[in-house]
């Protein structure tokens, strides 16, 4: 197994035996191999027939997967962090100097099964993003830039809240209610979910490495169950973001 992946040229981190997969969609890679253990996740600016994703999305989207959370009770991810660099593009709102909100400053998404022992609950729920209202995105993690443009993006799970995809119109696991809301709050996007509160009510709810069938993730894939991503279905925009080091409940998955 760790033979496949240095093979695609991604590093694993020695210390954690964890592994990495580039899922990435039309024209987007994730790039590995550096001295240092870092990924740089890139997107070109190509059109594309629609079909890559499960939607109708002909956009450029850089997609890796963290692998080993599978089945991991979600009352056990207690932390995410990582550290980046941008190469090129847009930078985002905490860049220095701020260039606004965009879909390829790199964000996170976690894969749940909210009913692991029924007839299952798959959803997708994204955090730690500053590409959403500023009152949504503050209530995700912490985004720190040290004054030159390095930026440390942290999730904690003690604190922090979390979206989940399409919900609303579809009810949220365990029936709670949004600790963030954006009037008038109606779009999945204006609605934040406090963490802690979603483990209390789905105590039985894992993380899982499952097809979706998101219209955001590539077509027929199998999505490990936290993923960092560059762009979107829509995104046309070229962009290199260099992802210095990625940590899981501490553990550094790659880089330094």
């Amino acid at each position: 197994m760790t033979e496949q992946y240095l093979q695609q040229g991604i590093n694993l981190a020695p210390s954690s035996g964890r592994g990495i997969i580039d899922l990435s969609v039309n024209a987007a890679r994730v790039a590995g191999g550096y001295d240092n253990g870092a990924v740089v996740l890139s997107t070109g600016s190509a059109t594309n027939p629609a079909g890559a994703f499960n939607g109708g999305g002909t956009g450029n989207k850089a997609i890796f997967g963290a692998l080993g959370y599978n089945n991991l009770p979600i009352a056990d991810l207690e932390s995410i962090e990582f550290v980046w660099q941008n190469v090129t593009g847009p930078g985002g709102p905490n860049f220095i100097p701020p260039t606004g909100t965009t879909a390829t400053t790199p964000n996170l998404n976690l894969i749940i099964d909210f009913d692991p022992n029924g007839a299952g609950d798959i959803r997708v729920c994204p955090t730690l993003t500053d590409q959403l209202t500023a009152a949504i995105s503050d209530s995700t993690g912490t985004f720190v830039n040290d004054g030159s443009n390095t930026l440390t993006y942290s999730w904690d799970g003690a604190t922090d809240n979390i979206l989940i995809v399409l919900a609303p119109p579809n009810p949220v696991p365990g029936g709670v209610a949004p600790n963030v809301v954006v009037a008038p709050g109606t779009q999945w996007f204006q609605n934040a979910y406090k963490w802690t509160d979603l483990v209390a009510a789905n105590p039985d709810a894992v993380l899982v490495d499952a097809f979706s069938g998101d219209g955001g993730l590539p077509a027929g894939a199998v999505t490990p169950a936290i993923l960092l991503t560059s762009g979107d279905s829509g995104n046309v925009t070229a962009s290199g973001k260099y992802i210095r080091s990625f940590k899981v409940n501490g553990e550094t998955i790659f880089g330094a």
